[in-house]
């Protein structure tokens, strides 16, 4: 999965994108209280940051 396509199946699940307070290449997000990083480099996303990812945001892989 890229992170264009997490970012907009995130986006449907009611997480808010805070563009200007990612660094580099990542953006952040907020779910509730949590918060998290997401990558905006090309290509796909590994596995293991996902699964943190989503973790940090209290989902699971089936929720997306």
């Amino acid at each position: 999965m890229t992170s264009r396509e997490l970012l907009r199946r995130l986006r449907r699940l009611g997480v808010e994108i805070i563009s200007e307070r990612g660094k580099g290449g990542h953006v952040m997000v907020r779910l509730g209280g949590r918060v998290t990083y997401v990558p905006t480099g090309g290509g796909e996303i590994a596995t293991g940051t996902l699964a943190g990812i989503l973790k940090a945001l209290n989902l699971r892989r089936d929720q997306l």
